[in-house]
């Protein structure tokens, strides 16, 4: 290591990392850039809105143009969202495996750029129906009692507690989901910041939450017995997951927990545009008739029982050409995280098209129970942008993981060859004490 002597002890982490000789792998930031003030923002990977069933296409232009942010926001939203009201309701058998239109979803941005609002308008109705199903529950929870007291005097068998019927949870314990996960026949978890649902991971159960999340998304099924507590088993969740986050937290976030390295962050579309920035006040209301007809899919897909779908033939040739390439540029890649993100979107890719014909049905009904090649061709031009997602997420979370090595490399260096304490090498890194001595005392045994 070098012994360079600092000029200024208050330098930046950056400063410190190049006076010190530390050259981290950092990439230079791909958002687009434009060659003058004037000139238009060239969007690498721009997101496909051809081939969007109408009464979305509708509602996403409008609602874009209305309140600033980009249409794939509201586009994935409304994606999720009418997957989290069709539930089990529906399946897709592609001559191997089922697949339900459960599809899990992060919308990747800086903070007021418009990632709250799309969410909110694709869940509105499906609160709305939650907020029904409550007070239905609570009002059988007080007959309940009623009943239960008049059996304790008359020294009967209470009757069987209601149960509690919803679409949408958000903040609980693992324990409370898994619950919820058993007695419904499909849930969405829905957050407007993701940030506190991966701090929340590990914070009740010390172990095995991360892996239980990767069963949930494969819907394997699971029961969970522990002493003092009634058994749980889940048959086949199924677990919608959405939520924005902002790029530098995601990037902390998948380094947690090895994320990055067991196929969760895989498991997510992301949707991460190459430029976003805090829209102007645009002095415009949203078309009202596009609201209404968005709200009416949603019913009709929460109370519609689809049964099981098939690929056409058409649409099974197509399937089978994007496989096959998915397979090779797992092969060509010496990268694991890519191997497993590529390996996914088999998966992502059927759950998209199932996703899709349930919608494209909602004027005339399911006709016909397969996908169509049209529809499939549309689902492949989608996960092409999500694959470019998620090449822009790996890059950012190997990035951090890099910065992270460097930080202790340099908070080495400040306590040993400068005599910084470790909070005020700590600070000037930007990271706690604690985790400093942490890291410390692993490297001291290697």
């Amino acid at each position: 290591m070098s012994n360079v002597e600092f000029k200024n002890v208050e330098m930046t982490f950056d400063e410190v990392v190049v006076e010190a000789g530390f050259y981290p792998a950092i990439e230079p930031s791909r958002l687009s850039k434009t060659d003058s003030a004037t000139s238009p923002i060239v969007n690498a990977n721009a997101f496909p809105m051809a081939g969007m069933p109408d009464v979305l296409k509708n509602l996403i232009d409008d609602l874009s143009s209305v309140y600033g942010s980009p249409k794939e926001f509201f586009a994935i939203s409304f994606l999720v969202a009418c997957g989290g009201a069709v539930r089990k309701r529906a399946v897709l058998y592609d001559g191997k495996y089922y697949n339900y239109a459960q599809l899990w979803a992060m919308i990747v941005a800086p903070s007021g750029v418009g990632k709250s609002i799309p969410i909110k308008v694709a869940f509105s109705m499906l609160i709305a129906l939650d907020k029904a199903l409550f007070k239905d529950y609570k009002l059988e929870l007080a007959d309940w009692r009623i009943k239960c007291a008049a059996c304790k005097n008359n020294k009967e068998d209470e009757p069987e507690k209601p149960i509690r019927k919803q679409n949408i949870i958000d903040d609980c314990t693992p324990e409370a989901l898994y619950c919820a996960l058993e007695i419904n026949s499909g849930l969405t978890l829905q957050s407007d910041e993701l940030s506190t649902w991966f701090d929340n991971i590990g914070r009740y159960a010390k172990s095995g939450e991360v892996g239980r999340y990767l069963s949930i998304f494969d819907n394997t099924t699971f029961d969970i017995t522990r002493k003092m507590d009634e058994p749980v088993l889940v048959s086949e969740p199924y677990l919608n997951i959405i939520g924005g986050i902002q790029p530098n937290v995601l990037a902390d976030k998948l380094n947690q927990n090895h994320m990055r390295n067991n196929g969760f962050a895989q498991r997510f579309l992301f949707v991460y545009p190459d430029f976003t920035r805090k829209p102007h006040y645009i002095n415009a209301s949203h078309n009202i008739e596009f609201v209404k007809d968005y709200d009416n899919l949603i019913v009709y897909l929460h109370s519609t029982n689809f049964g099981t779908l098939t690929l056409s033939t058409d649409a099974t040739s197509l399937f089978i050409i994007f496989s096959n390439e998915l397979t090779d540029r797992a092969n060509n890649t010496d990268k694991d995280y890519l191997k497993a993100m590529y390996s996914k979107f088999d998966i992502h890719c059927l759950r998209i098209a199932l996703t899709l014909e349930l919608i494209k049905s909602y004027t005339n009904g399911l006709i016909t129970s397969t996908i169509s090649v049209e529809t499939m061709s549309y689902a492949i031009d989608l996960c092409r942008y999500f694959i470019e997602s998620g090449l822009k997420v790996e890059r950012l979370s190997s990035t951090s993981e890099q910065k992270t090595i460097d930080n202790i490399s340099v908070a080495k260096f400040l306590i040993e060859k400068k005599g910084f304490s470790e909070k005020k090498a700590a600070e000037t890194v930007g990271v706690t004490q604690q985790y400093i001595n942490k890291k410390l005392k692993i490297k001291a045994k290697l």
